[in-house]
């Protein structure tokens, strides 16, 4: 599928637009709107391009299962609903294929869920990355850096 078909299909299968980039007109009120009809509908994430915006619910949400993660694994960053999950998995993919060094920069004011959203990343990748006890020892490694986060 092209990537513009794909993008095509954030915007037919989803509430608001799954991408900032296809929205129109874009501005100010349009972006926010936008962010929070997704936001009332439970979906917290949203896309401009290849940057994941996501809103902090401030309450558990079924989003981040082992089904999520197998739903997210080996698919087209675009393919899917917005999620923490597809960066995820772009980074990892990309890490373990192109031998590439890989950094998720994630930003946001005090409570808005940066630590959280770095556990999810982490998480993701140590429940892809696979076996042995050399990738166990990674997986741990990340798993421990939370607390540095």
């Amino acid at each position: 599928m092209a990537k513009m078909e794909v993008k095509t299909s954030l915007l037919d299968n989803m509430i608001g637009v799954g991408d900032m980039v296809l929205l129109e007109p874009l501005n100010e009120e349009t972006f926010i709107n936008n962010l929070k009809k997704r936001f009332d509908h439970s979906e917290i994430y949203t896309y401009i391009g290849s940057v994941v915006i996501s809103v902090n619910p401030y309450r558990s949400l079924p989003i981040y299962s082992p089904e999520k993660v197998e739903e997210y694994r080996n698919r087209n960053f675009y393919e899917l609903s917005p999620h923490i999950f597809a960066l995820s998995d772009e980074a990892y993919r990309s890490l373990r294929d192109q031998d590439k060094d890989q950094c998720i920069l994630i930003t946001g004011e005090s409570g808005a869920g940066k630590t959280e959203a770095s556990k999810l990343v982490m998480s993701y990748v140590a429940a892809v990355c696979g076996k042995g006890a050399e990738v166990n020892q990674v997986k741990e490694q990340l798993l421990q850096s939370n607390p540095v986060l």
